[in-house]
């Protein structure tokens, strides 16, 4: 009677509070709860009722704390157990187990976690993975193996962790000498599955069958030690208000069911078994690529996301938050923006089929997807071209199921300071390119746009990515790696181009006639590196360009090597990372690098100069014939000089030149150039020059 009084007054109290105040009533009330529960009898339908009331209190308090908070690893701890237990011993739903995974292993992943929480935790989560492992063997895993399919990497991932959950409990021992019996037995079920799935060909045959063999003996044995096993209580120790537990009939806490066999021989040493191999994310990253037709994650994520597509198959659904959940818990802390929204991304297409219209317990899917979407919020301006709108194309839908989430406002919000940056230098927009057009962020109201392809752009676009660049001569476009580094980009201080200009030329003296005395016209205070004959400043060698780095203009004409370093005088090379080592004015001041039309992948040079403090780099997408690299060159350096444009214009006023080959000053045309019939509104060639950066 006291605990139903107690019941009716925590319900009335929470009907009244918000926020954190509704912590303790809602881990009382599931404490009467659960006690309700172990009361009835596991397994009892009668008690089903206060086991999902009791599941529900610890939700709606886990979901109150932040990660990183101890609290929550807590509540994490005690509401996989029960989810655990009503998936177990009621037959609950496969979403049961997902979940209550996951939470186990972010409460064991905890700093702090009280010893006999972790332990317990450690037991449950083995449990978990190791008997969905044996369930799946009556499926197609079995047949699979027999006819010698490798082992799917999820699944052996999951064996091993079982594994390691197990020997982590039975090296800690803080749970008696009964459950200490009863987690051995389940390490030996655990081992001799992981070497069944780890048994490689065996001569002709394409599976060796002792492991097999090896497997089926030791699950028959735990068969028939479960016939005459008993019960032993493994107490979860209260989350809150422990005076009280402490206080209370012993009886009265609850217990989680463990059996544990009735050996009456003698237990022997246990065999040494080889050290548990962690599960790789880079396989598991790999796989799951696989799952997805070996695409980029993003992109066939996307398109299953996109209006319209067809409802994927739910075994692809099933695999891909198997192997998204297992990269997650592979990586641990390590785990990308990228993972994190492979898994929301695959638990929302689970959960999508759900129609119970809110984020109640059958939507455990749909909001554990928004929590992992919530988890990497931060993180996005800082990811590549495909994630920013597969993540916002996510939170759109989730915003669907549940408004009053505000997820794209949320995701919004994490680039306003990238939008204030752009704006304040007059770039228009950031952009993502799309299968169908364009995701753009309008700098000025901070709000995303789709543009579908063929409708123009602002007049300044910033393109996030290196791919599809926008056929539009009216704007005036760059690119960025990302939506961060845009707004570092533009927080640094253009240096005019005239200021200190270096020019390296023909260090190695290899690459034939060049422009340098043009150059040097255009530039009468520069400095030149060199083979140029009489009033070179130095041969060019690396140790002379990096202390060059802080060039107001950088113009490089020499080679680049296949493997992507400038071939400098010595000879010696110039790779990316040397120059990356060498940033030193990023926050301040930053001028232009201009690199060489070289047969050869220039793009990391490129980001290197841009990490080093340059806030503009000119790059080629694809070769061109030398006399025609040479003219667009001349054309750049005129315009950057005396047009006074900025290196984007600059870059566009050189395509639209070529668009219109008779405007071009007979004095601008190199000498290899004279006499021959070039066509130079050939689309290749003016679409060749591309500025990264700002």
């Amino acid at each position: 009677m006291v605990n139903e009084e107690k019941e009716e007054r925590l319900r009335a109290q929470l009907a009244r509070l918000n926020g954190p105040a509704r912590v303790r009533p809602l881990m009382e009330l599931s404490q009467i709860l659960s006690d309700r529960y172990w009361r009835i009898g596991p397994g009892q339908a009668a008690g089903r009722p206060a086991l999902d009331d009791a599941i529900d209190c610890l939700g709606q308090a886990h979901d109150t704390f932040g990660p990183g908070d101890p609290l929550r690893a807590q509540i994490a701890a005690q509401l996989g157990w029960l989810l655990s237990t009503r998936h177990v011993a009621h037959g609950g739903p496969n979403e049961d187990r997902d979940r209550a995974i996951e939470l186990l292993e972010e409460a064991v992943a905890a700093v702090g976690l009280p010893p006999a929480i972790a332990a317990i935790a450690r037991f449950t989560l083995g449990q978990l993975y190791v008997v969905g492992v044996v369930r799946r063997l009556g499926n197609e895993d079995l047949a699979g193996r027999l006819s010698g399919v490798p082992a799917n990497p999820a699944t052996l991932a999951e064996v091993e962790r079982a594994v390691e959950c197990f020997r982590q409990v039975t090296a800690d021992d803080h749970l008696g000498a009964e459950v200490a019996e009863a987690t051995k037995a389940m390490l030996e079920m655990a081992e001799a599955v992981r070497d069944f799935f780890r048994a490689p060909r065996s001569g002709t045959m394409p599976f060796d069958l002792a492991p097999m063999m090896r497997m089926m003996t030791t699950l028959q044995e735990m068969q028939k030690r479960m016939g005459s096993a008993t019960v032993t209580g493994v107490p979860m120790p209260s989350l809150f208000d422990l005076s009280a537990q402490a206080t209370a009939d012993p009886l009265d806490r609850p217990v989680a069911v463990v059996t544990v066999p009735d050996r009456t021989e003698e237990a022997s040493l246990p065999t040494p078994r080889p050290p548990v191999t962690p599960p790789d994310p880079v396989t598991l990253r790999h796989a799951l690529s696989e799952r997805l037709g070996g695409a980029e994650p993003d992109a066939a994520l996307a398109a299953l996301l996109r209006p319209g597509a067809p409802t994927p198959p739910a075994d692809l659904v099933d695999d891909l938050v198997g192997l998204a959940s297992s990269v997650a818990h592979a990586a641990g802390g390590a785990a990308t923006p990228v993972d994190r929204i492979t898994l929301a991304v695959a638990l929302y297409l689970r959960g999508r089929a759900d129609t119970g219209g809110g984020w109640g317990d059958t939507d455990d899917d749909v909001r554990s997807a928004a929590a992992h979407l919530l988890a990497v919020t931060d993180t996005l301006p800082g990811e590549p071209a495909g994630v920013v709108p597969l993540a916002l194309t996510l939170a759109g839908l989730l915003d669907e199921r549940h408004p009053a989430g505000h997820l794209g406002e949320t995701l919004r919000a994490s680039f306003a300071p990238v939008a204030a940056a752009l704006h304040d230098v007059r770039v228009a927009a950031l952009a993502w390119p799309l299968a169908d057009g364009m995701l753009l962020l309008h700098t000025e109201s901070g709000r995303f746009d789709h543009v579908p392809p063929g409708h123009a752009l602002p007049n300044r676009v910033a393109v996030v990515g290196g791919g599809r660049m926008p056929d539009d001569d009216q704007a005036v476009v760059s690119t960025v790696t990302s939506a961060r580094q845009a707004g570092e980009l533009a927080r640094r201080v253009p240096m005019r181009v005239t200021e200190a200009p270096v020019l390296v030329s023909d260090p190695r003296g290899d690459r034939g006639p060049a422009e340098v005395e043009r150059y040097r016209r255009l530039y009468p205070r520069s400095v030149v590196l060199g083979r140029v004959g009489s009033g070179a400043d130095g041969a060019g060698t690396p140790d002379e360009v990096l202390a060059h780095l802080d060039a107001s203009m950088l113009h490089f004409d020499c080679g680049v090597d296949s493997d992507g370093a400038l071939a400098l005088a010595g000879p010696a090379a110039l790779t990316p990372d040397a120059i990356t080592a060498r940033a030193g004015h990023a926050e301040r001041e930053g001028g232009l690098a201009v690199l060489p039309p070289v047969d050869a992948t220039t793009a990391p040079l490129a980001e290197a100069l841009l990490t080093a403090g340059f806030t503009a780099v000119v790059d080629w997408v694809r070769p061109l014939p030398r006399p025609v690299s040479t003219l667009m060159l001349n054309i750049l350096h005129t315009e950057l000089v005396r047009g006074g444009l900025r290196p984007a214009a600059a870059v566009r006023a050189v395509g639209r030149r070529l668009q219109a080959p008779e405007r071009i000053a007979p004095t601008l045309l190199p000498a290899t150039l004279a006499g021959r019939t070039v066509d130079l509104t050939e689309p290749a060639y003016r679409t060749a020059m591309v500025l990264r950066g700002l």
